[in-house]
């Protein structure tokens, strides 16, 4: 009758170690699904982000093109006032 006791307390033992091991599994993967839905809003405030550089790139792009002929068209009438003035000027 005491083996069956010992082999009985034994059992039980090795049952409460496997139901902790089992809680402990369980919040492990609670953790994994809470860092992986993080994960997953950090991925989706990325992809909004790169999405928001290139439009501010290809603002940026355009508004450089558009300065650049601004300054041409400064410099020519510039060019053509100098021109006026010593013509002008030599009369």
């Amino acid at each position: 009758m005491q083996d069956i006791s010992d082999r009985l307390d034994r059992i039980d033992v090795k049952l409460d170690k496997l139901s902790e091991a089992v809680s402990q599994l369980a919040r492990i993967e609670e953790r994994i699904a809470h860092q992986t839905e993080g994960m997953n809003q950090l991925d989706s405030h990325l992809n909004d982000m790169e999405t928001r550089i290139r439009a501010l790139e290809l603002q940026s792009s355009s508004r450089g093109i558009i300065i650049a002929h601004i300054e041409r068209f400064g410099w020519i009438l510039v060019t053509a006032l100098v021109g006026v003035g010593a013509y002008l000027l030599k009369e």
